[in-house]
């Protein structure tokens, strides 16, 4: 997969990014997030194709900027829902929970122990384990994965490691589809 419009044309998609949002905190995240989105797409090599034969026609920057404009304004999607609507910190969005209600979560009442789900994420710890003493891509996908399990954020992760967004997001995606693996292997789980 050739990057070269992606790479060229960055820092304009990160100001695409702050005027869509009107230069709001998520700005940056909104371009990384439409990135991938971009790159994952069905479309792409179409898109791509088509800006090759005529560029000046922008189908690529054309495409890029719905897909912000819809993960932005869209109330259902998956950045709305995981970026914007769970910040409780920014804006008038603020959310104060009350010392009550931060209590029964912590003393999570009502539940019974779940044997099973406590099987199946000590299995996990333990193929991460030995994803770490095996061959380098398993250890540097196993030790981005457990970076991303205390800060599930590839921009954050990406300006902690100095590793670029979308290689952070490749080593999760394949350490996770190791892991799914490896518990199907050994009988643990089943798809």
């Amino acid at each position: 997969m050739n990057h070269d419009w992606i790479n060229s044309n960055y820092t304009n998609i990160i100001q695409w990014s702050k005027n869509i949002t009107k230069n709001d905190e998520l700005a940056e995240e909104l371009a990384h997030y439409s990135i991938e989105v971009f790159l994952t797409h069905k479309r792409y090599d179409e898109i791509m194709t088509r800006d090759e034969r005529d560029p000046d026609h922008g189908h690529a920057r054309a495409f890029i900027l719905s897909i912000m404009r819809n993960s932005w304004y869209g109330h259902k999607s998956e950045f709305t829902r995981y970026h914007k609507a769970h910040r409780a910190d920014i804006g008038k969005r603020k959310r104060v929970i009350s010392d009550e209600a931060f209590s029964n979560i912590l003393e999570n009442t009502g539940s019974e122990y779940d044997y099973e789900l406590d099987y199946i994420i000590e299995a996990i710890l333990g193929i991460i384990e030995e994803m770490s003493i095996d061959t380098k891509k398993l250890w540097y996908n196993a030790k981005l994965f457990e970076m991303y399990i205390q800060n599930p954020n590839y921009s954050a992760l990406s300006r902690e490691t100095g590793i670029p967004r979308t290689s952070i997001s490749t080593a999760i995606t394949e350490a996770k589809e190791y892991i799914i693996n490896e518990l199907n292997n050994r009988g643990i789980l089943y798809e």
